[in-house]
């Protein structure tokens, strides 16, 4: 008799802890942006910056986004096929505006000379996406520099990257050739793949030497 009051008061226990268990494993939107470091706008990733990321041969080891927050990551699905290889996340900044939340992070992929792709994707403050963007990175190719404002619009600056000789593997970089420049806002459904950098022309309207 004893044990049959105690059984039912196990079963109760055992399904509030399922139970438990189960709504944790569901990660919120406030929880996704707390795995990111919160950080004031306007915010820049400069050229200096880029470069040096570039230059330096031992790549320094990043956090990486953990796969349960992918899901507020919508178009991590796209990127994933724009590559052969693993997206990995690295969380970089969250910002907040009067009608906004936006997070920005890494597309870490594993790649040489540890080059970068930054991308923004922006919510509404009750956690509704609105859309992603490709706003900065650097490769053996190009850098793309960015300072986004407190309206949430980017200014973006592309250059081409000029080696000091044909081996860019084992070699300095001399200097930073203005591609093109723009402004757009990131508050709108955007374009989330990664610009073509070896696709663009070298259209010089200035040479650019970050100071070392």
């Amino acid at each position: 008799m004893k044990y049959a009051k105690i059984f039912p008061f196990l079963i109760f226990a055992l399904a509030v802890s399922v139970h438990a268990n189960g709504q944790s494993a569901t990660p919120t939107f406030k929880q996704f942006i707390e795995q990111f470091p919160k950080a004031t706008l306007p915010y820049s990733i400069g050229a200096e910056t880029l470069q040096a990321q570039l230059e330096n041969s031992v790549a320094k080891k990043s956090v990486r986004l953990s796969w349960e927050y992918y899901q507020f990551l919508p178009e991590l699905d796209r990127s994933a096929a724009y590559s052969n290889m693993p997206v990995h996340p690295e969380p970089v900044a969250a910002f907040e505006t009067e009608r906004y939340t936006a997070v920005l992070y890494n597309l870490a992929r594993g790649r040489s000379r540890n080059a970068k792709s930054y991308s923004i994707s922006v919510y509404t403050k009750e956690g509704r996406y609105v859309g992603t963007h490709f706003v900065a990175g650097v490769n053996a190719h190009a850098l793309t520099s960015v300072t986004i404002d407190e309206m949430l619009a980017a200014d973006v600056n592309e250059y081409k990257v000029l080696w000091n000789n044909n081996n860019a593997a084992e070699s300095k970089i001399a200097g930073l050739n203005m591609v093109e420049t723009g402004r757009f806002p990131l508050t709108f459904a955007g374009n989330p793949d990664q610009i073509l950098w070896n696709a663009l022309n070298a259209g010089t309207t200035a040479v650019f030497t970050p100071a070392r």
